[in-house]
């Protein structure tokens, strides 16, 4: 069950920040923050357990075969995702700061 909502969780945490990259109104903090913060790390440490769980496990049986590779595309997709924002936010230009005019 944790490969299965690490995998979700990791293919959620992907989409976006992949959304992030084409659509530019979507990258702002709470985007970011979820990506950075919770997405990506909740996705790796549900991977790591079922992977760690499994540590000693045969691969005879195909359900921890599965697990195995549930949790090794978890891990990949929240790395990709990591990755994608960490380049959007180093490659971002910084806003302009105009004092505001009244008149």
């Amino acid at each position: 069950m944790l490969a299965l909502a690490s995998v979700w969780i990791a293919l959620g945490v992907f989409l976006l920040a992949v959304a992030m990259f084409l659509y530019r109104p979507v990258f702002n903090d709470l985007t970011v923050t979820l990506v950075v913060y919770f997405g990506s790390p909740g996705a790796l440490c549900l991977a790591g357990l079922v992977l760690w769980a499994y540590r000693k496990e045969r691969s005879g049986d195909p359900g921890v075969a599965a697990q195995r590779v549930q949790a090794k595309i978890a891990i990949t997709l929240a790395v990709l995702a990591a990755v994608i924002i960490y380049l959007l936010v180093g490659f971002s230009q910084p806003l302009s700061r105009t004092p505001y005019v009244q008149g």
